[in-house]
């Protein structure tokens, strides 16, 4: 039968590596060396549905394994076979050896593959020594494993250096705070990237997958207010940690900042508008999550700038359309390797996935709408009153209405399953000719300041700064009418 697997996975900086080597060591580690093989077809049917089907030596064992995504960056599915003796002699991939066993395994590999089962093929391996031990935490068991070695496919190589924890037995809440303690001591950071992940780039010249965009959280009307907010924060962590993760380990793109920027935006909507519904959600998450997000928006700030507006600024004949950057180098990577954010990920995740006491949802019905309806009536009213004055507002008012617009949007889309899809489409039809208005007023706001700070080292600065105050007056217009039109929108909610 197959089971779920519920294990982290860290890198570790290189001044922590030999820490962490004897650490492991003084725990009577076991070693073990596994080779392994992976496949999958030419046009990565597995690698697109998030599986993986490999065939490892492990000493002097072959097991076949096949592992696919859960519900979450905690859980995997896994089903694996030993084989025998005799299969051991001349070990070969033999898919229905996974869906002979287990029905799950089947209907996955199926919705995966289809008839393309025959064009599995190898991709790339992996060689890895590994060091083991038995952890014993807060009436848990867990299984820490060292993993030193290499993927390669071809020619191509790329090191492993990484610390997994896998719960063996016990609550994740205990996985998550064993976990936290060797973050604070070693600085290690979650890396939600697997090794099947890095061997599929690998073994096709890539060096990042793409980034991952927002999704709704499963809402159900059955469940509580307080399932619902975990279940909303786990929206949130599943957009963050995969671009997060590309960004610590220096591949990720622009886009995968812009990602990770909008999952924090959304986690701290999510914890500002409902985190009431739960006596566990904790104020100093708060402060971590913003100060993360403005060391971000630098460099978020400068590249939309360079996607958006300096194309105009040519047009327009600028003399300068680009800036010093003046940003310390891989400061976003930095941000999100730091110690202090990576346990306040684990916090969040075992806040996500820990049942609530009111586990049985023994609230009614109505209960969840009428709260979230409360919230967001409440947001939509405020507003309405910005807009009756948006006009006469400073650019700190003006920037305040654009971050309660875009709270709004994304309690909205939080909520959605709860409503027919046409209502909640035609509300936020309604409000995004608004936020796209705010949003190009607010890189105008941006591009000034950072314009006005470069003539201060370059006079033809200047032209910029002009043409932008133009714009500003212009976009001004656009936005106020766009927000006037709000108190309009047809209401989703009764």
């Amino acid at each position: 039968m197959g089971m779920v697997e519920i294990e982290l996975k860290f890198q570790i900086p290189e001044a922590s590596r030999e820490a962490v080597h004897q650490a492991v060591v003084k725990k009577q580690a076991q070693s073990i060396h596994l080779q392994a093989k992976y496949y999958d077809t030419p046009d990565r049917k597995m690698a697109a549905a998030e599986m993986a089907l490999r065939m490892r030596k492990e000493g002097a064992d072959w097991v076949q394994t096949f592992k696919a995504a859960g519900r979450n960056h905690l859980q995997r599915f896994e089903h694996e076979v030993t084989l025998s003796p005799e299969q051991a002699l001349a070990p070969e991939l033999d898919v229905q050896r996974h869906t002979d066993a287990s029905v799950e395994a089947r209907q996955l590999l199926d919705q995966a593959l289809g008839e393309s089962v025959e064009a599995l093929k190898l991709q790339f391996e992996t060689d890895v020594e590994r060091l083991y031990y038995l952890a014993h935490y807060q009436g848990a068991e867990i299984e820490v494993c060292l993993d030193c070695g290499e993927v390669r496919a071809g020619n191509a190589r790329d090191e492993i250096y990484e610390i997994e924890f896998e719960l063996k037995k016990g609550s994740v809440k205990s996985l998550l705070a064993f976990a936290s303690g060797w973050v604070k001591r070693y600085k290690l950071w979650l890396d939600v990237r697997s090794k099947a992940e890095r061997g599929d780039l690998l073994a096709h010249g890539l060096q990042v997958s793409p980034a991952v965009q927002a999704s709704a959280p499963a809402l159900n009307k059955k469940d509580s207010p307080e399932t619902a907010l975990r279940k909303m924060v786990n929206s949130c962590l599943a957009q963050i940690l995969p671009n997060a993760a590309a960004i610590a380990g220096g591949v990720g793109r622009a886009e995968h900042l812009h990602q990770t920027r909008i999952g924090i935006r959304r986690l701290r909507s999510a914890l500002r508008v409902f985190g009431h519904w739960s006596e566990e959600v904790a104020p100093g998450w708060e402060p971590i999550l913003a100060e993360l997000f403005n060391q971000l928006g630098g460099i978020r700030d400068r590249d939309a700038l360079a996607e958006s507006l300096f194309p105009r600024l040519h047009t327009a004949g600028a003399p300068l359309v680009s800036l010093s950057n003046g940003l310390p180098d891989d400061q976003a990577g930095k941000a999100l390797r730091s110690p202090e954010y990576v346990r306040l990920l684990l916090i969040l995740m075992a806040f996500a996935n820990t049942p609530c006491k009111d586990s049985a949802d023994t609230k009614s019905n109505t209960s969840l709408m009428e709260q979230a309806e409360k919230s967001i009536k409440r947001l939509h009213r405020q507003l309405v009153e910005d807009a009756a004055g948006f006009r006469h507002f400073q650019d700190e008012q003006r920037h305040r209405t654009r971050k309660r617009l875009k709270r709004l949007r994304y309690c909205v889309e939080f909520v959605a399953p709860l409503y027919p899809k046409k209502a909640i489409q035609k509300y936020l039809s309604h409000i995004r000719p608004a936020l796209d208005a705010l949003g190009e007023f607010n890189d105008l706001v941006v591009a000034e300041q950072l314009f006005r700070t470069e003539a201060e080292k370059d006079q033809r600065a200047w032209f910029a700064v002009g043409w932008i105050v133009a714009q500003r007056t212009l976009i001004l217009q656009d936005c106020a009418n766009a927000l006037e039109q709000l108190p309009q929108a047809p209401k989703f909610w009764s």
